[in-house]
């Protein structure tokens, strides 16, 4: 019963691109200032849903309203063009069910075809099949359409009366209280989309008098409403919001337009409304033409589950703070242990030019010497006939081999790079490792290998006069071939205070810097597989709750968590690192506070070990001031968060902890608002997530204990 009501309101919702059962139900309360009508859009959505129960199609698209809001759309037209009678009345519910039938097809087709959503075109389809059917009749008395052609008395002025009605006839309601109760909800749901819906009426007005100043005033609502629902769909629903978004918004009206302009003249004489042809045909050419771009620049288009046009802005810059630097490939440093980098990109002695993404490792004491005693001695070298190991999988394609190592000081000009193994990997990607020692190849070429396999010894040959491996990525299989810029995926950089845990990076100059190694008791804790059940006692404030989870995969092959409680995160996991992705569902959940302090968390142990993470400001209780900031994010955001983590010190040495801080700021307009929040994790002996708690400031937000761990502590 819950899903099928969620099914309605969200039906509702789409039609003005929400996800928020709230805003259906305000749409659904709007559509009954005119009864008549709301009736028989409440009977689309019902009878089309009921079509896709029983047919059993996808019960998540079911549930979301993507196979109802057409229905709502056609019932409504249905009783806004037309008289209902008992006759007209059976015509509409079989017209329902075609319609469903139509959009569910064309959803498809054009998802596949394309990728692009079919928008309303199914419910316009339908509806024009069904005034073609009903030209055999000569008893059609029409509807409330004549209502919405006349201006209607009202206390407003009259360009806001005119922006309600607007709003309102996007579900064909004849009157500005269901334009209020839009507005409101649009407000409340978005000051995106509610400052785009006044920016494009203006527009719309604007560039009404400028190219078309004799068309009629009747006219008004059918230009001002395509263009608002296609500044909703271009500006912030279908595309992040940016300030090229609401460039592109500008130009769009000014299409909506013309288009509209052209409708009108082509369907002069016939029964054929407008209806939202224009925003379809604008919105779906614009859609597909800018997917043959080469460069996204920051006009993106949505490319995940959509939520408010806000969320989506925040979605898309934490993914891109956080994953832009991700690459198809996970490669690691290519030895054991940790090894310092006396030359890195563009060094001052030999990374220059075409060979300036490169690195030297070799190894230093805590004096940063390269080696004991006086060093005139190639065995005096702590990294000299040191494992060196292949980065990723791949294949062995040339081994250069019989090049003596120098003596200290001196360099082999004549085959510079001396002994030299070079890996081909996927995706035309290629390793190129120099300076080993002569004979100490472990591989052949040709060879199949395997990420972190010792293929040779570090020597001194070639241009080397001291010690030391050089290694760079390349894209052919060519000696001393020019350098490509590519990351390692995860590694441990030493610092003052401790380790600095970098992802996708590149280790820089005069650093020490070692692989990510797992830690059985840290991986058996987070490397959340299908299948894997928790349970958590938990407290929030004086409430205390039991909340279960589960692990499960989505229709995308992606793991998430979903809890008992009616909220789910999406996690990533590599095999070094596991990441919070997303968050759906309420803040009052454990799921929500495990996911906010432990965003991202290395299946590594080092104390003191640190790390960082950025968060999407929408996943924090921030109340208005969050809203006001939203008035800007065209411009830019004016509240960021971020998160620091850290493994402490524990008096159980059997435990692991680690904490996290996480500190949500305003700048320039907004520099006055500032929170923290901080957060801990124990991890116990046998690997379980024993305890992990939240706190803002001094007061405690929540804590939560393993159920089993609770059971035998008693």
């Amino acid at each position: 019963m819950q899903s099928f009501s969620d099914s309605i309101l969200y039906s509702y919702a789409q039609i003005f691109f929400s996800n928020r059962r709230w805003f259906g139900a305000a749409v659904l309360a709007a559509t009954f200032v005119t009864p008549q009508l709301g009736i028989l859009a409440l009977l689309g959505v019902i009878i089309s849903n009921i079509t896709a129960t029983v047919l059993k199609f996808d019960t998540e698209k079911i549930r979301s309203g993507f196979y109802g809001f057409n229905g709502i759309l056609f019932g409504a037209a249905a009783a806004f063009y037309f008289e209902i009678t008992p006759f007209i009345l059976l015509l509409v519910l079989i017209f329902i069910v075609i319609t469903f039938f139509i959009s569910a097809v064309l959803e498809n087709y054009m998802a596949v075809a394309f990728n692009l959503p079919g928008l309303s075109l199914p419910f316009i389809i339908a509806l024009y099949i069904f005034i073609i059917f009903l030209a055999n009749y000569d008893f059609i008395n029409p509807g409330y359409v004549t209502l919405s052609l006349v201006k209607t008395t009202s206390v407003l002025p009259f360009i806001v009366s005119e922006y309600l009605r607007a709003l309102s006839l996007i579900i064909f309601q004849p009157d500005v209280i269901s334009g209020l109760i839009i507005a409101g909800a649009l407000l409340f749901f978005s000051r995106v989309l509610f400052l785009l819906s006044i920016l494009a009426f203006a527009l719309n007005l604007f560039f009404l008098n400028l190219i078309l100043p004799d068309m009629p005033e009747a006219y008004l609502i059918l230009f001002a409403f395509n263009s608002i629902l296609t500044a909703f769909a271009l500006g912030g629903s279908l595309i992040i919001p940016s300030g090229k978004s609401f460039v592109l918004v500008i130009i769009a009206v000014l299409m909506v337009v013309i288009m509209t302009g052209f409708f009108i003249k082509l369907f002069t004489g016939t029964n054929f409304p407008i209806l939202v042809l224009p925003f379809n045909f604008i919105v779906l050419s614009t859609l597909y033409s800018l997917k043959f771009r080469k460069e996204n620049t920051n006009l993106v288009l949505l490319y995940f589950k959509p939520g408010s046009p806000e969320e989506n802005y925040y979605q898309h810059q934490r993914r891109k703070s956080r994953f832009e630097k991700f690459r198809f490939l996970f490669p690691e440093l290519p030895f054991f242990g940790e090894w310092f980098i006396p030359q890195g990109f563009e060094g001052q002695h030999t990374h220059k030019d075409d060979w300036k993404y490169a690195w030297d490792f070799t190894v230093v004491d805590e004096k940063k010497s390269e080696h004991s005693g006086d060093g005139k001695e190639l065995s005096d070298y702590y990294c000299y006939k040191l494992p060196v190991a292949a980065p990723l999988d791949g294949e062995v394609v040339k081994i250069v081999d019989g090049i003596p190592d120098n003596k200290i000081g001196d360099v082999y000009l004549e085959k510079n790079w001396g002994n030299t193994i070079i890996l081909k990997h996927e995706y035309g990607l290629f390793s190129s490792l120099s300076h080993l020692l002569s004979g100490s190849f472990k591989v052949k070429e040709g060879e199949k290998i395997n990420k972190g396999q010792i293929i040779a010894q570090c020597g001194s040959s070639g241009r080397s006069p001291v010690p030391h491996l050089h290694f760079q990525f390349q894209t052919t299989d060519k000696l001393g071939d020019k350098t490509f810029k590519f990351p390692f995926a995860h590694y441990i950089e030493r610092s003052d205070d401790g380790f600095i845990l970098r992802t996708f990076d590149y280790p820089v100059e005069n650093t020490k810097v070692q692989n990510v190694e797992v830690h059985k008791q840290m991986k058996s804790a987070f490397n959340f597989r299908f299948g894997d059940r928790l349970k958590f006692n938990c407290k929030a404030g004086e409430k205390d709750f039991i909340e279960e989870w589960e692990v499960k995969v989505n229709m995308n092959n992606e793991l998430y968590i979903e809890s008992s409680r009616n909220a789910t995160a999406g996690i990533y996991v590599t095999d070094k690192v596991l990441y919070f992705t997303n968050y759906q569902g309420k803040k009052d959940t454990a799921l929500y506070h495990f996911s906010l302090i432990s965003m991202s968390v290395p299946f590594s142990y080092h104390e003191k070990l640190q790390w960082s993470d950025v968060y999407s400001v929408d996943q924090f209780n921030l109340g208005v001031v969050r809203y006001f900031s939203e008035l800007f994010l065209f411009y830019k955001s004016y509240i960021s968060a971020e998160g620091k983590f850290i493994f402490s010190d524990s008096n159980n040495v059997e435990e692991i902890t680690f904490c996290s801080t996480i500190e949500v700021r305003g700048s320039s307009l907004f520099s006055f608002y500032h929170r923290n929040y901080s957060g801990e994790v124990i991890i116990g002996s046998n690997g379980i997530i024993k305890k992990f708690n939240m706190k803002s400031g001094n007061k405690l937000l929540f804590s939560a204990i393993d159920a089993r761990e609770e059971e035998r502590s008693k």
